[in-house]
């Protein structure tokens, strides 16, 4: 064995997450283990052993279905999965062990935890720090199963130069990081950044987001190369949103905005598009037509104005006879009522109106012969406490002429109806007289209205058309033009710096070159066939021969280099733990597999210092693995198809449930 990795040391003694223990429990009150499975730093072989022999059954005979895959399953369950595949195997598991389930001795960073995840849909998850797994069901442990989840955030998550992904923002979880170290059969193999397949991975970019979280975790992609990537995909979101909405918009809106205002005059002066917006003083056009509706709206105002003090002053007159004709009904309701106090023999009422038709009673102020206020002279209060002498005369000629009084009552009464039929008359003529007015005001404001918008929309159409002309008419635009500009100028410099810093993180790129093209060389016997390519969205580790075979060994070429960066490296974020479910069945020859195989083993050997291994690679096989491996301690279980004690579970579940 040649030393193919003298050039490397371990920088730790372990792997940063490992597992020691795995436990298929029957049910956990009373304490029922069915299988445990011990597993160590290095390689670990979980072999499906075929019988030797062609005898027996095709299902005894056949290394599947025994339960290669569903331990894979258990780990990811144990380390904090909850595909859809996993939930499958549990709801098979729960119907053989109700109260079963798996439990896991792992370690994290140096801290030890024990972890039991049940079959069954409603029991809880517990995890603590410890490693007696009886000491985790009796509460004699500290922890809780989230506090195990976010210590595995914590350890490979957080320590990332960003949580989110660049461009969607997508929070990055720990379960993606399992999806890489933890491949199952169901990928085949396929692809380097194949990793769960519709199980519900869910990174938002299925092609962009898998390599940059390889190249985040393998630190390639640091903290400054980040934000500058975060930079160029706001730049490029800000310029796409200009060049596909925002200028394109105000592109269309001067043009849009012309021909509403133009639309708009035309409708308002009943015209067809036919009619040019300028002309000669010979032809009609829009400007023509305005300036004739500005003469006719002049003479409209001077006629207004004409009609308006003809009406005003008729209103005047009528006002003026509506007060006189008042005045008169005024009168010969108070003569009506003397009348009326005469033929009652009322004094008092006779004095009262009297007096509202005397002079005397109708004075009011200062009076000048008594130097006094009127009301405080004693002259005017005798006279208005005395029996008037016309009173007197008039009562006696009223019972002298009763029947001559009670037809004048009658004629008094007579003429006070026919005023007031003449008031109402006239208060009907005021009415009309006003509303006239109304009217002249409603119609000319209305008409000018009409002119004044008119005349708006063709000033604004005179400022569009000159804006345009001069080439003025989109003051946005011209500043959306301007901003990307900006933008694109400062993409480009964005982009400049992403290339320059990329280039001076060449150091570390050519670190993981280098250990490539070691594995590659030891792996096919020639320098030259493998190499690292950290920007590859597809293939970023590459084997320069074809052949399905070889597809397959690059994606087990790019997991075994990414472990071994693990232990020799403290630059990468790998937890140094890979799992590999038949690799041999994915279209890979026999000889490339045992030669893969012997790699790792031989890597284990190389970094080992004899006591400590810093990292820790699982494999499940239905092939026979090399023989070295086929013997403890390498060899963690031998499962067989034929007998139920070789199956994983130990039993078989219902017919046609592959576990």
């Amino acid at each position: 064995m040649s030393a193919w990795l003298n050039e490397y040391s371990a920088v730790r003694d372990q792997p940063r997450l490992w597992v020691e223990y795995l436990w298929l429990l029957e049910s956990r009150e009373p304490l029922s283990i069915t299988r445990t499975v011990e597993l160590r730093p290095g390689v670990n072989v979980v072999w499906a052993r075929e019988p030797e022999t062609d005898t027996g059954s095709g299902l005894a005979s056949a290394g599947h279905g025994v339960g290669k895959t569903s331990f894979c399953l258990l780990l990811r369950y144990c380390l904090g999965d909850e595909a859809q595949s996993i939930t499958t195997l549990r709801e098979k598991a729960a119907g053989s062990f109700a109260r079963g389930g798996v439990a896991a001795k792992v370690h994290l960073d140096g801290t030890t935890w024990v972890v039991f995840r049940p079959y069954g849909a409603y029991a809880h998850s517990l995890a603590c720090r410890g490693d007696n797994l009886q000491a985790l069901f009796s509460n004699e442990l500290e922890g809780t199963f989230q506090d195990f989840l976010d210590g595995l955030k914590q350890a490979f998550i957080d320590r990332l130069p960003a949580q989110t992904m660049p461009g969607t923002n997508q929070p990055l979880e720990w379960r993606h990081l399992l999806a890489w170290c933890i491949r199952d059969q169901k990928t085949r193999f396929d692809a380097f950044f194949h990793w769960r397949d519709g199980d519900g991975l869910g990174f938002r970019r299925a092609r962009q987001d898998p390599p940059l979280f390889v190249r985040s975790v393998m630190g390639l992609h640091d903290s400054g190369l980040d934000q500058l990537m975060r930079d160029i995909d706001d730049l490029q979101g800000k310029l796409k949103k200009l060049d596909e909405e925002e200028i394109p918009e105000l592109e269309r809106y001067p043009t849009f905005a012309l021909a509403m205002v133009e639309e708009r005059l035309r409708k308002s002066l009943n015209v067809g598009t036919d009619v040019p917006v300028y002309g000669d003083l010979l032809s009609t056009s829009l400007e023509t037509m305005i300036g004739e509706r500005s003469a006719t709206a002049q003479q409209s105002d001077a006629k207004f104005e004409l009609e308006m003090a003809n009406a005003e002053k008729v209103l005047a007159l009528n006002l003026q006879e509506q007060d006189q004709l008042a005045k008169a009904e005024k009168i010969l309701e108070l003569e009506q009522q003397i009348a009326q106090s005469l033929v009652d023999d009322n004094e008092e009422v006779f004095k009262k109106l009297s007096n509202e038709l005397n002079e005397l009673d109708r004075l009011a102020g200062h009076c000048r012969y008594g130097d006094v206020d009127f009301s405080h002279c004693d002259h005017i209060a005798a006279r208005r406490r005395t029996s008037s002498l016309p009173m007197l005369f008039k009562k006696q000629r009223a019972e002298a002429e009763v029947v001559e009084q009670k037809k004048r009552l009658a004629q008094a009464s007579a003429r006070v109806e026919s005023i007031k039929l003449d008031v109402t008359k006239q208060e009907s003529q005021v009415a009309r007289s006003r509303a006239n007015i109304r009217r002249l005001q409603m119609s000319h404001s209305t008409s000018s209205n009409e002119q004044l918008a008119i005349q708006r929309d063709w000033e604004e159409l005179q400022q569009r058309l000159r804006s345009r002309s001069k080439g003025t008419d989109a003051p946005d635009l011209i500043t959306a033009r301007s901003r990307r500009e900006t933008l694109a100028s400062d993409l480009a410099s964005k982009q400049t710096a992403y290339q320059t810093y990329r280039s001076q993180r060449s150091e570390r790129n050519e670190a993981v070159k280098n250990l490539t093209r070691t594995v590659s060389s030891r792996l096919l016997g020639e320098v030259g066939y493998g190499r690292f390519n950290a920007d590859s969205d597809s293939r970023p580790f590459e084997l320069t021969v074809g052949g399905e075979a070889y597809q397959v060994l690059e994606v087990l070429l790019g997991d075994i280099t990414s472990v071994l960066d693990a232990a020799t490296s403290s630059l990468t974020h790998h937890p140094g733990l890979v799992v590999h479910d038949c690799p041999r069945e994915a279209d890979m020859s026999e000889r490339l597999y045992r030669e893969f195989l012997l790699l790792v083993l031989e890597a284990e050997q190389q970094l080992t210092d004899g006591h400590s291994i810093p990292f820790q690679y699982i494999v499940t096989t239905t092939s026979r693995p090399p023989e070295a491996l086929r013997s403890k301690p390498f060899l963690a279980v031998e499962l067989s198809p034929g007998l139920e004690d070789g199956l994983l579970f130990t039993r078989r579940f219902a017919a046609g449930l592959s576990v």
